[in-house]
């Protein structure tokens, strides 16, 4: 094939022509205004403003982080607060807490707050316990909650009729809190067996359960020796913890005492709060109601 007999384009034949050599004869206007390479350079101009406008962002983001992180690991920070929530009648919180908070002080000393600075992992914790059967007092505490951590216990899951770790209260509950808006979220699961294949049976159960029940990135631990109690603090001092929109709308202060004193006028008195104020900063001259502030510092 090809050879004497292929067929060659004439190059005059405008049909194998392209547009611009067809018109390439013509005497091209004159014109006024912006050069010919303006639109392009504006084009690249554009462009280089958007890499840059992005590349802003990210670093605005990465400062806002690193100051995020640097001021909750201060010794002078204010507590990160974890919330413990039962799901359950079964699951017993009051000695976790009291895990979580001894774990976290580094010594067997008696506890005489809620609150502890950890030496070895360089944070400062709250742990909170949300009654059992008092939905009122969970959803409060659930407002302030930097973890919300949920509490089952893995008996339940044999032990049940329905094998659910989550009674008629517990449903309850989780249905008003994603309601109302859910911060980080976390599960404890505690009364697991020894034998690990046995644990990790049951942990897959749990977690079957309730991630249909709970945002995509909570996270599942167990609760029961010191290695488990180390794992969770390891991360929860680098986690990046979220909070409901609403809560940054406005200063609220997280109250470590509060007491009343009486004033020198009949029916006057002033309510002295003492804690750490979280979201936004606050004006002494800003109003709380209909209440003005006396003293802040």
């Amino acid at each position: 094939m090809g050879g004497a007999r292929s067929q060659v384009n004439k190059a005059h034949k405008t049909r194998f022509a392209s547009k611009a050599s067809r018109h390439s004869h013509k005497i091209d206007k004159v014109r006024s205004g912006k050069p010919a390479g303006s639109h392009r350079a504006a084009l690249k101009g554009a462009r280089a403003a958007r890499l840059q406008h992005s590349k802003a962002i990210r670093d605005q983001k990465r400062a806002a982080l690193l100051k995020e992180k640097r001021s909750s690991n201060g010794s002078s920070s204010a507590p990160r607060v974890i919330v413990l929530c039962g799901l359950s009648s079964s699951a017993n919180i009051g000695p976790l807490a009291e895990d979580l908070l001894t774990f976290a002080a580094g010594g067997d000393e008696k506890l005489t707050s809620n609150t502890v600075a950890s030496p070895a992992y360089k944070v400062r914790t709250t742990v909170l316990q949300a009654p059992y059967g008092d939905l009122t007092s969970c959803m409060e505490l659930a407002k302030v909650a930097d973890l919300l951590a949920f509490v089952v216990s893995a008996n339940s899951l044999y032990n049940s009729n329905s094998g659910n770790p989550i009674d008629e209260f517990g449903s309850q509950c989780l249905s008003v809190l994603r309601a109302v808006g859910l911060p980080s979220t976390a599960v404890f699961i505690r009364d697991l067996p020894s034998d690990t294949k046995s644990k990790q049976e049951l942990k897959k159960a749990a977690v079957s359960f309730l991630s249909p029940e709970l945002p995509e990135d909570c996270r599942f631990y167990a609760a029961e020796t010191k290695d488990d109690l180390h794992m969770f603090m390891r991360l929860f001092k680098e986690q990046h913890l979220s909070s409901p929109h609403w809560r940054n709308q406005r200063p609220y202060v997280m109250s470590e005492e509060a007491c009343i004193k009486p004033g020198d006028s009949m029916g006057l008195c002033t309510l002295l709060v003492s804690g750490y104020l979280r979201a936004h900063n606050l004006s002494v001259n800003q109003l709380v109601g209909d209440l003005c502030f006396n003293l802040y510092w």
